[in-house]
């Protein structure tokens, strides 16, 4: 897949701007701190996943005193075919958001994974030492433009957990019985195997090649894997539904006195593990890096892989964190794929990209 053109409308700083993509396989844009050029990335990802890359609301990115803004790009996939994908997204009198391939109103099951992408941030970096959350989003992006079972699933199981902990205050307050729960133990069961099943089949598949990744950006790692945490060692759908309604009921008591459902994919990890111990307890911080690149590497291959279509990669500003032989290691790994990168510079081993100069707000 690779992006012909990208039109933004009263988008973050860019009140008007279509940028146009050439043939080359990297697109560099750069420019100076705060001069719009991740919002282009940012842009890719909504189109590509119908969320902001950097997890922020539509509100913020909307510009100032304006009450919408749209997004729309051309693509071309691997087979030649042309398509247009468009969002739409209104925050005032009330907030609505719209997606459309050819014209034709399309739902997030049909737009997530429809332009695939894969996108590395400054602060994925410290995606092993950061917060459980982080780990979770990082896979839960990957598998949603995989299937859209996944990313119902998810979607279903976010709603009814919202819903049970608001259960859950009004029993802790005597407004509700504890035997009203049965039901949403049920539900929440039920979109919990299949996201845990999903993650566990995704960690397998990964640690296929993880070792072999790290040896080729320079750390001999033979015996790392990716494990994910969890309660529980069931791994059959039927029998992960069951073990999850089972956990919920053992759990009531706790779960009404912190108001909070305390087990569920919402409360589980993974990280990657050498020699019996995690990641965080004895890498460097180098180690941790080329970790987060192999990853990169692994999901870009894994997109391609299981959608027949190679992703678009999203880099910012990548390098001013990466040494000389990882920047060009990466590189290397993504050659026939469309990169668009941004940086305060060009940077050792980019020579050969196409370069936009990007100046609040105007892509030159």
């Amino acid at each position: 897949m690779r992006l012909v053109d990208l039109d933004l409308r009263q988008f973050r700083n860019y009140g008007q701007q279509t940028v146009e993509f050439s043939n080359a396989d990297v697109q560099l844009f750069v420019g100076k701190n705060g001069r719009g050029k991740t919002n282009l990335l940012e842009a890719v990802s909504i189109l590509s996943i119908t969320r902001s890359c950097r997890g922020r609301d539509d509100d913020e990115m909307v510009q100032w005193d304006h009450d919408f803004y749209r997004l729309k790009a051309t693509v071309i996939n691997d087979a030649g075919d042309r398509s247009i994908i468009e969002s739409v997204c209104e925050v005032h009198p009330r907030k609505k958001k719209a997606f459309f391939i050819n014209d034709v109103k399309t739902p997030l099951t049909g737009i997530v994974g429809f332009l695939p992408t894969v996108t590395f941030l400054p602060e994925d970096l410290e995606l092993f030492t950061g917060p459980p959350a982080e780990r979770r989003r990082f896979i839960d992006q990957l598998l949603s433009q995989l299937s859209s079972g996944y990313l119902v699933a998810l979607s279903q199981y976010q709603k009814l957990l919202h819903q049970r902990n608001a259960l859950l205050k009004r029993i802790a307050s005597g407004m509700d019985g504890e035997s009203s729960l049965e039901l949403w133990d049920h539900e929440c069961a039920s979109r919990a195997a299949i996201i845990t099943l999903a993650r566990l089949e995704l960690m397998e598949t990964l640690n296929l090649s993880f070792a072999e990744e790290f040896s080729s950006l320079g750390e001999a790692w033979p015996d790392a894997e990716l494990r994910y945490e969890r309660k529980g060692e069931t791994r059959t759908l039927p029998e992960l539904d069951a073990e999850y309604r089972l956990f919920l009921g053992a759990n009531r008591q706790r779960d009404i006195l912190l108001q909070s459902t305390s087990v569920g994919p919402h409360r589980e990890d993974w990280q990657v593990w050498k020699n019996g111990r995690p990641l965080p307890i004895f890498a460097s911080r180098g180690q941790g890096r080329t970790a987060v690149l192999a990853l990169l590497q692994l999901q870009v291959s894994y997109l391609e892989l299981r959608r027949g279509e190679k992703p678009i990669i999203l880099l910012d500003d990548a390098f001013s964190e990466l040494d000389d032989g990882h920047q060009s290691a990466l590189l290397k790994s993504l050659e026939g794929r469309q990169v668009l990168m941004t940086a305060t510079r060009v940077p050792p081993g980019a020579e050969h990209a196409k370069v936009s100069t990007v100046e609040k707000g105007m892509v030159l």
